[in-house]
């Protein structure tokens, strides 16, 4: 039997396949390395997932995480994995191999993951070729939840935000400024509370203020982002993840205007990567 997680800042999704057909499919808490300890790993598996029988009959397990770009990151995750599947084969790859394959399978193509962060790569059709170091909320995640919901926040602590966005804000989140403040430099994973908003930002999509702010995030994320790639006119656009998917007509209209076109768009990597791993 075969375990595939696709793991994320906030949530990740894993399906056990056996001899090519989906026994059962569960969902956990995120486990980022950036974020976690592998003690913390240990901990929420054994609550949240091991008490299914079936699960701990694995023979190999294939883990892409948000979070896991390099062997010091990766043995968080493969330290906690190896404690509690000590007979399993246990495989930890990053979050972009996981997009690029269940975007292209073993075609070549330019895969985007836009979830509660961002990143991209460009894919051979078998291996990342390029891509660029992820900086995280703070710093980088350009089109992202977390970003999106960062350049909201910014705008409504300011009064930056129309009369009647910051009313309906007060109507749907009992928040003070002092708060959000708090959740954000006082609290844990201030990315997942940041990306939260995304709610807020799609149940008033149509309004100019609010899908300007989503048009100019996705447009720092093809910036910053896509157009670094000397292959970005040459290989398809795919993208995956719940921020791209939901706000994709805005998104292909920021990538129109980088002279880009997107052709892919999958919430979740989990069918494309069943798909890649029954080959």
């Amino acid at each position: 039997m075969i375990l595939l997680a696709d793991s994320g800042s906030t949530k990740t999704d894993w399906t056990l396949l056996n001899n090519g057909t989906i026994t059962e499919s569960f969902r956990t808490q995120g486990l980022n390395p950036y974020f976690v300890q592998t003690d913390d790993v240990v901990a929420i598996l054994k609550e949240q997932l091991l008490h299914n029988e079936a699960v701990r009959r694995v023979e190999q397990i294939f883990f892409y995480g948000a979070g896991c770009s390099s062997e010091g990151k990766n043995k968080v995750i493969r330290d906690a994995l190896d404690k509690l599947f000590p007979d399993s084969e246990n495989l930890i790859a990053h979050d972009l191999l996981a997009a690029a394959r269940a975007l292209f399978g073993k075609q070549a193509g330019i895969a985007c993951i836009l979830g509660t962060g961002s990143n991209s790569c460009v894919y051979d059709g078998e291996k990342i070729t390029r891509s660029l170091f992820s900086l995280g909320y703070m710093f980088g995640d350009e089109g992202s939840g977390a970003h999106l919901g960062k350049n909201f926040i910014g705008a409504y602590l300011k009064k930056a935000a129309p009369a009647e966005i910051i009313e309906a804000f007060l109507k749907k989140y009992d928040l003070s400024d002092e708060d959000i403040l708090t959740n954000i430099y006082r609290k844990s994973n201030p990315n997942r509370f940041l990306a939260s908003f995304t709610h807020f930002l799609k149940q008033h999509e149509d309004h100019p203020f609010i899908s300007g702010l989503i048009f100019s995030c996705f447009e720092d994320f093809f910036r910053e982002q896509i157009l670094k790639y000397p292959e970005k006119q040459d290989y398809p656009l795919g993208c995956i993840g719940s921020v791209a998917y939901h706000f994709r007509d805005i998104f292909k209209a920021a990538a129109g205007s980088q002279g880009l076109r997107v052709e892919f768009f999958l919430v979740s990597p989990m069918e494309g990567l069943i798909r890649f791993h029954n080959r």
